[in-house]
């Protein structure tokens, strides 16, 4: 019968700038959770613009989530 062991593992991985391993400031995770609440404020503004449209009404209907993830692919 082999002994069976389990040895801890550290999953965690803290957050960081991906290219150069930094951590992130604290000034760095609020500007990227104020441009997250900003591109959410857009989606939602466009999809209420674009949701009398028969074409994106017939999508939405296919999809439940489809005013979460639309986007008309404006350049910021």
């Amino acid at each position: 019968m082999s002994d069976m062991t389990s040895t801890p593992d550290n999953s965690w991985i803290e957050a960081g700038d991906p290219f150069s391993g930094r951590p992130w400031t604290p000034l760095e995770v609020q500007r990227m959770l104020e441009e997250q609440k900003r591109l959410g404020q857009v989606r939602q503004r466009l999809a209420e613009e674009y949701s009398s449209a028969p074409l994106y009404q017939a999508r939405a209907q296919k999809d439940p989530q489809y005013w979460n993830k639309f986007s008309i692919g404006q350049v910021r």
